[in-house]
Parts: structure tokens; C-alpha cells; sequence
């Protein structure tokens, strides 16, 4: 939002609704259809999956499209073993095929956006065994 908006309360809350509603699998069909230049369709899918306003999924939708919006995973628990650094847990994650998992980790540990994590995730190559 700008730095004059005008957000309110019910704005917020309607807002933390929508994104609570979103799945992994919303969010990557709605980065799909933003690649491929469909941002009424994304809009429009965000409206239908969470019953939100316009207003509120056009938000929701610019969030994800500038990285600030990464959907809650819970399929698999992010265990901090004492001794290991963010890029071994993330390779870990990466390793077992979490790869929004491990995009989530780098995003709540560093403050990086979404698209950053996901480059950082990328470019992790996997240890060596020796």
C-alpha cells in the first residue's frame, strides 16, 4: 500500500483471512497465471478460492507477486538441531523435496523476500558425501 492509503482494521482482518484461506498450491497457480500475464484470472482465483472483495484479492495477489506473501506449510515441521546454520536445514528441506518448506525458512530467518529465498534455495548445491 502507498504511503497515504487508507487501510482499515476490517481491511486488515478481511486481508489476513484471504491469505489464511490460501494454499501452496492457490498461491503457485496464482504465480502461474501472473507469469503468463493473466492478472484479472489471478485476481478472479483468488476472489473464488477465499470469497473475498475485489479490492482484498487484488492486495493479496500483488503481494505474492512482489514476494511478500509466502502461504503457511504444514505438511512438514522446521526442527532446529542445535549446531546446524540456516544453509544446512535448508538443504535438508531441499534435499527431501520442501522446497516451499525451505523458501519459508529463508524467508522467516533473513527477511528476505520470496523471490530472494527462492534464488538463495536455488543456488544451495547439496553437500558432498564423503
Amino acid at each position: 500500500m502507498g504511503l497515504f492509503s487508507r487501510r482499515t482494521e476490517a481491511d486488515n482482518v478481511a486481508l489476513a483471512a484471504a491469505r489464511a484461506q490460501l494454499a501452496p498450491e492457490d498461491v503457485d497457480q496464482v504465480r502461474f497465471l501472473l507469469t503468463t500475464r493473466k492478472s484479472v484470472f489471478a485476481v478472479k482465483y483468488v476472489m473464488d478460492r477465499t470469497g473475498s472483495e475485489l479490492k482484498h484479492a487484488k492486495e493479496v495477489v500483488d503481494d505474492i507477486r512482489l514476494g511478500r506473501f509466502v502461504p503457511p506449510v504444514t505438511g512438514t515441521p522446521v526442527v532446529r538441531v542445535p549446531g546446524t546454520n540456516l544453509a544446512e536445514r535448508t538443504r535438508a528441506l531441499k534435499a527431501a523435496g520442501e522446497l516451499h518448506q525451505a523458501t519459508a525458512l529463508v524467508v522467516s530467518e533473513t527477511g528476505m523476500t520470496e523471490v530472494e529465498a527462492g534464488l538463495f534455495v536455488g543456488a544451495l548445491k547439496p553437500e558432498l558425501q564423503d
